[in-house]
């Protein structure tokens, strides 16, 4: 059932060029500050556990808006990349990354946040589909040991439907790619050109139930859609030619994108609270 010394090759050799291929891009900025915008809506504390970070773009985004990060993730070169990034922006004091795959972050506790749970815990893109419904199920369990009464969990999850992914490989007559994420099983998903990772899809009520831990209720939970307006990643290059258009779905994405919808979107951000006042 372990995910980290299979995966952790493949994450460390697309570290060094994650950031050309996704972050920078033009889709990659617009979907991340939409990320950003919706989590600064959702908590006010301000110590977070970040969970696959990358190579540290949240984290930096996160310690310059006042938070105490630990940055986590399974690959060592994007662990080191996330310190690089820290270091450059003299955030040491506000941030650190260390190598830390998501079904092993029950070994943090108690050292989150000198012995405090952190009032965030964070996973951004699609991380987490990178795990089985059984190993959810063990994360939900790991978030007993972490999580404090009136802290929060908060995913950016792949969605089993995506409408624009449908759409388009229906328009180039690939209709079993059209349909892949409604596989019952994982599906080896492109990270680049080389690289693939086996990869589980959710819809946010299926996700929600995996993750929701018996011991500790969650009892408020927020969904919003990410990517239903905007296009997947991988449609960049054509929407690069195309800025005003982007301008316009952007536009689209912040004021005409519903909660409703999330489950046709390319990503769903879930937000799962825990009572104020802890498990009875």
């Amino acid at each position: 059932m372990q995910i980290s010394d299979p995966s952790r090759p493949v994450f460390d050799a697309v570290a060094r060029d994650y950031d050309a291929i996704f972050t920078e891009t033009a889709v990659g900025r617009l979907l991340r500050a939409r990320v950003w915008a919706l989590l600064g809506r959702e908590t006010a504390r301000k110590s977070v556990l970040e969970l696959n970070c990358g190579t540290g773009t949240d984290a930096v985004w996160l310690a310059k808006e006042g938070w105490q990060v630990l940055a986590t993730d399974i690959s060592p070169e994007m662990v080191a990349a996330t310190n690089a990034k820290i270091a450059i922006a003299g955030l040491e004091a506000r941030a650190r990354a260390e190598v830390c795959g998501i079904e092993e972050i029950g070994r943090l506790h108690p050292s989150v946040a000198e012995g405090e749970g952190p009032g965030l815990i964070f996973s951004n893109f699609g991380g987490l589909n990178c795990l089985s419904p059984a190993l959810l199920k063990k994360l939900a369990t790991d978030l007993q040991l972490l999580m404090q009464p009136g802290s929060c969990f908060i995913a950016v999850v792949m969605s089993r439907f995506c409408w624009w992914e449908t759409l388009y490989f229906l328009l180039k007559g690939k209709p079993r790619d059209a349909f892949r994420r409604l596989a019952k099983g994982p599906v080896n998903a492109s990270l680049d050109e080389k690289t693939t990772v086996p990869t589980w899809y959710y819809s946010p009520g299926e996700f929600r139930r995996l993750i929701q831990a018996p011991a500790r209720s969650m009892p408020r939970w927020t969904v919003r859609p990410l990517g239903f307006w905007l296009p997947p990643s991988y449609l960049n290059p054509f929407f690069e030619k195309h800025p005003r258009l982007l301008r316009l779905l952007n536009i689209l994405e912040q004021k005409f994108a519903p909660a409703w919808v999330a489950p046709l979107s390319d990503h769903f951000f879930i937000c799962l609270k825990s009572s104020e006042e802890g498990p009875s």
